[in-house]
């Protein structure tokens, strides 16, 4: 049996083995796990003591643990991007979530290990590494089955847990020959959190419970994955694409910025061909991650990429750790705002804005004390270092336009997805520090309504200036939620004059408007025409149902929930509404075998617990309610319209 050379040097392992050229010590199965949004410093091997990554921390103990990685971008499919090719967004080209493209002429490692006769499968949780955006490229089963998502007039969290994530991965193992390159994405991590109830009674914080989640079934994996393979050859790379800020600078989540909180990633490695238990303090990047798995493998270092083989940094020969490039172009995207791009050295960090940043990390690690004024030698030098990393880029160019129904399911995660053009490495305008009150204001809002307090939502929103056509579309949407119609139709319009790409949602939310001034006919018109433009849209044909159900004419509703949710662009409410028909026409068993297509926080949120709680009290099912009504209570404990529901039990409290 030969071995055959293949994608720049990679090999088959498994020929390499029989043959002796391996030394015995290559891998002959590569589990690549990325955990969504997991800062390195909430992980109990990087200090943290919450105990919520046993997993991990075993990992770490068994294998390398690499002090300061650096992240690219605060965003999950450019750094994802990064992840699987070793290059920098100037030189993969994608940028940002939802409107940028892997082209098919940038090489992906898991390609190189299918050439090398391996099975490859991808398994992910979030809509926002759908395959429409490149990465699916070179894997032999590309699972991104997120099932239903919400879509316009939904703002809330939509994800697929990590045990289904799991579940579908282990499956598609063991039909394998154990010679695989298996990636995992859980996104648990990702706000809005909402961990299981296990996980919310051990933790306090919810963030902190949502990774423990995480890492319970990341245990699980590798447990199985070990069981089925006890020879110790199987290579294990964990990692995440970015942190989190929790409040660091003004910033609650991630996007908007590239301090450390949303910059550094925990990576740990452990296999064959790897010593045990060390730490690496040098400096090193999510580019680095694939030319140290294609290393590893056998394979011949690219020079195409901009990442080197980590284990460079073991040996002694790279001491000194990699400059890390950082940006975010987001901010120009999504709010008009300036872009940032940035450079992390081993001491010193540049951020160049309109108001530029410097940072010594080894006297600052917080980076409280800019030193732009300081120190305009280095800012300079730092500066022109930016430049020529950004010199021979790929043209910064948008090349997908996602449909409706995938725009509203990305605004459902919080990615606003803007269209604004931008030249790459330019700053000017809005610098994003001084903007982080109104992106609080955002979350918060978004908190409110998620919660079913929708007038406290609107609040909130009155503290954010014009803030583009994402924030008036928000607008119209609590607007609605809060029984304000006018104000509704007011928001719409103007979403539509802003323009930014929102129109389908605005249509809607006018639509909607209309409906509950008792224009029925205009929001008809409206929907139908929606409909017909875009044949994905089941949240209009949801909005139609609700129409006619409040006009009473349920069997229409009925027909309009129903081809809702067959659409690709449903969301959980056609089915939850749907179900609620159902059980007040007395089919309990088709109800409950529809709401077992959603996710238990959609059934708990407040909307639809008023709904179905009401639909059981007309079908006389008085306890079924009350029990509905007691779990949602304890999630959402201060939603008016479930309080209010309460005191109209016939008799007991929930």
């Amino acid at each position: 049996m030969g071995v055959r050379p293949i994608g720049g040097g990679l090999r088959v392992v498994a020929a390499a083995l029989l043959l002796g050229c391996a030394g015995g010590s290559a891998p002959e199965r590569v589990v690549l796990i990325s955990i969504d949004t997991l800062r390195a410093d909430h992980v109990g091997c990087y200090g943290a003591v919450a105990g919520a990554t046993p997993t991990i921390d075993a990992l770490a103990a068994a294998g390398v643990r690499f002090e300061t990685v650096s992240s690219p971008a605060p965003l999950t499919l450019p750094a994802h991007a990064t992840l699987l090719t070793g290059m920098e967004p100037p030189r993969h080209g994608v940028h940002n979530n939802g409107t940028f493209v892997l082209e098919e002429d940038v090489p992906l490692l898991q390609e190189e290990i299918r050439e090398a006769g391996w099975s490859t499968g991808a398994f992910v949780g979030s809509i926002v590494l759908d395959r429409q955006y490149g990465l699916a490229r070179g894997f032999d089963r590309y699972d991104d089955n997120i099932g239903l998502r919400r879509a316009a007039g939904e703002f809330g969290f939509a994800e697929r847990r990590a045990a289904q994530v799991v579940e579908a991965a282990l499956a598609w193992v063991s039909r394998t020959d154990g010679h695989f390159l298996l990636w995992v994405h859980l996104y648990d991590p990702h706000a809005t959190y909402d961990p299981p109830p296990r996980q919310r009674r051990a933790f306090a914080d919810p963030y902190t419970a949502e990774i423990a989640y995480a890492d319970e079934q990341l245990g699980r994996l590798l447990g199985e994955i070990d069981s089925r393979w006890p020879d110790g050859r199987t290579l294990v790379v964990v990692t995440s694409d970015h942190g989190e800020s929790r409040g660091e600078h003004g910033e609650s989540t991630h996007g908007y910025s590239l301090y450390e909180a949303t910059q550094l990633v925990p990576l740990v490695i452990a296999g064959p061909g790897l010593p045990r238990g060390q730490v690496v303090q040098a400096p090193a990047r999510l580019s680095d991650v694939a030319p140290t798995i294609r290393g590893l493998l056998g394979g011949s270092p690219r020079s195409d990429v901009d990442g080197r083989d980590l284990r460079l940094l073991l040996d002694g020969t790279d001491r000194e750790g990699r400059t890390a490039y950082l940006e975010t172009i987001a901010p120009r995207f999504d709010y008009g705002w300036s872009a940032l791009y940035g450079l992390r050295t081993p001491r010193f960090k540049y951020v160049r804005a309109p108001r530029p940043e410097l940072y010594d990390l080894e006297t600052d690690p917080d980076e409280r004390e800019n030193l732009a004024r300081l120190r305009p030698d280095l800012l300079e030098s730092l500066d022109r270092a930016l430049s020529d990393r950004l010199r021979n880029a790929r043209p910064l160019r948008h090349n997908i336009e996602p449909d409706s129904a995938e725009r509203a399911r990305l605004a459902s995660l919080g990615y606003v997805v803007g269209s604004r053009e931008v030249a790459l490495g330019e700053v000017g305008g809005v610098d994003p520090k001084d903007a982080m009150p109104e992106l609080d204001a955002l979350g918060k809002a978004l908190a409110r309504l998620t919660e079913g307090r929708p007038e406290d939502a609107l609040e909130q929103l009155g503290q954010i200036g014009e803030g583009g056509a994402f924030v008036e579309l928000l607008r119209a949407d609590v607007a609605l939620r809060a029984g304000r119609a006018d104000l509704a139709e007011q928001h719409a319009r103007a979403a539509l004059e802003l323009g930014g790409g929102h129109g389908h949602g605005a249509r809607i939310n006018l639509a909607e408007a209309y409906a509950a001034q008792g224009r029925s006919e205009e929001a008809e018109a409206l929907l139908l025409a929606e409909v017909e433009a875009d044949p994905a849209s089941g949240y209009a044909l949801t909005v139609l149902g609700r129409i006619a159900e409040a006009s009473g004419d349920r069997k229409e509703a009925a027909r309009r929930y129903r081809q809702a949710v067959a659409r690709r662009g449903s969301s959980p409410e056609g089915v939850w509404r749907l179900a609620a028909l159902q059980i007040e026409a007395g089919e309990l068993d088709e109800a409950d075998a529809r709401l077992g297509w959603i996710a238990e926080a959609e059934r708990l949120r407040p909307a639809a617990v008023e709904r179905l709680a009401r639909a059981e009290l007309r079908a006389g099912l008085v306890e079924r309610a009350r029990t509905r009504l007691r779990e949602a209570l304890r999630r959402t404990p201060r939603a008016p319209k479930l309080l209010a529901l309460q005191e109209e039990l016939p008799t007991g409290d929930p």
